[in-house]
């Protein structure tokens, strides 16, 4: 999905280092010293990355009408990774090999291939697959579409997997020498408390027990008396984290639809460069939820409102918490329909409110560019005005109106006994 036209997928990262003032003459220069190359001589690597305009695959002639966006107090530049992979599948390097053992076991009077016969099979098979790869027979190439905002040193990426994350933050070391922070739920809550001088108030935080732990649950922290506290929920998939105050994302969407369902889907906020106002959101099409004590399973749901289903209603209650979550939200003059992954902080299949007069196709992208970074300034507002309440004094009623309201999902159901748990 790309930044030109269609859906949008991203996540972001932050970028630390000398980032280039402008798209200008240097910065061009550097996309061109490190534009895709294929290699020309012998087989290449399982793995190759270059940068590409983003115009299409392969097109490596940079200029700032391709790859310039934004005004001079706030550019941008607009490119793409091309990631190809060579890879031979094993039933074909299989194949080969059985294929040399076959032909030299046909010589032999016995009809076996020997010791001899099968080493030497397997250095034909080998050279085989060079020949193979060097030939480009299994190459398998991708681009990534890359936005790198250079005054607010974002970079938005439609990159997901870890390995492709990887190969970006290695090329943008060796392009512009800078380094790549991925803005994960965690990552992004500790930007936000850092500016708000609670760096202790983030470092203190543990995920909310919104529920009453599930009778298998099991103790994965201690209280002040060094007891397991079962009443925490583990969270689960902290072990694959990025960040471990990634829960807070999963808590912040429990809370954002507390917030749909109660208030309307209606938070103050405030929008960077201090501009307060209100946010509506709804939540609708997806909802995919993840027990937070690890005993419960998974869940998916799909169709109109699932939220509202009582499927997920009963989810709630049993101690599941959202981690990905279908989207509508409006910042008043703009609305979005995304998907949206909780913890990681990812973006997906968003929709981009249409652009109703553009005289180009370049006031076309413009356009589009700061339509998806109002809607990272809108979701991080959201997120920040839920932070803020997290580590303020209303947490305490925010966190017991939430109960109240999960177990008024239940109506007729008994709830399980809540054990005496210390405030969190």
């Amino acid at each position: 999905m790309s930044f030109h036209s269609g859906r949008v997928s991203f996540c972001r990262f932050h970028v630390t280092g000398d980032a280039p003032p402008a798209v200008d003459e240097t910065a061009l220069s550097i996309l061109k010293e490190h534009k895709f190359q294929e290699t020309e001589i012998g087989a290449p690597d399982e793995v190759e990355v270059g940068w590409i305009t983003g115009e299409h695959l392969l097109d490596t002639q940079f200029t700032y009408e391709k790859n310039g966006y934004g005004s001079p107090a706030e550019p941008m530049l607009l490119l793409a990774m091309r990631m190809d992979t060579h890879k031979v599948p094993a039933d074909v390097k299989q194949a080969y090999r059985k294929i040399n053992e076959q032909a030299a076991a046909s010589d032999n009077p016995s009809g076996f291939a020997s010791k001899a016969d099968k080493r030497d099979a397997k250095d034909l098979s080998t050279r085989q697959v060079q020949e193979d790869l060097a030939a480009g027979k299994f190459r398998r190439s991708k681009q990534v579409p890359v936005l790198w905002d250079l005054k607010r040193n974002v970079v938005y990426a439609g990159a997901t997997g870890n390995a492709v994350v990887e190969e970006l933050a290695s090329l943008f070391r060796r392009s512009f020498a800078v380094e790549l922070e991925v803005m994960s739920s965690g990552t992004l809550a500790g930007h936000v408390m850092r500016s708000e001088g609670r760096s202790r108030d983030w470092e203190d935080l543990h995920p909310s027990p919104f529920t009453p732990p599930p009778a298998e649950a099991h103790a994965d922290h201690e209280d002040a008396d060094g007891v397991g506290d079962v009443t925490i929920p583990s969270i689960p998939w902290r072990a694959q984290a990025i960040d471990l105050k990634d829960f807070l994302g999963n808590e912040f969407l429990l809370w954002l639809w507390w917030k749909c369902e109660t208030a309307e889907g209606m938070v103050s906020v405030t929008f960077p460069g201090g501009r307060t106002g209100e946010v509506f959101a709804a939540m609708d099409k997806t909802l995919d939820m993840d027990c937070a004590w690890d005993v419960r399973g998974k869940q998916s749901l799909r169709g109109h409102a699932p939220q509202r289903l009582g499927e997920a209603n009963e989810a709630l209650a049993t101690g599941k918490w959202p981690r990905k979550a279908g989207l509508i939200i409006s910042d008043g003059e703009h609305q979005w329909e995304l998907s949206l992954q909780a913890d990681r902080w990812q973006v997906s299949s968003a929709a981009l409110p249409e652009i109703a007069e553009a005289e180009s196709p370049r006031e076309i992208t413009e356009a589009r560019l700061e339509l998806v970074r109002s809607l990272a300034d809108t979701l991080d507002s959201l997120y920040q005005a839920f932070l803020l309440r997290r580590v303020g004094g209303g947490w305490a009623n925010d966190r017991q109106a939430i109960r109240d309201w999960i177990k008024q999902q239940r109506p007729g159901r008994k709830q399980p006994a809540e054990p005496a748990t210390a405030g969190v």
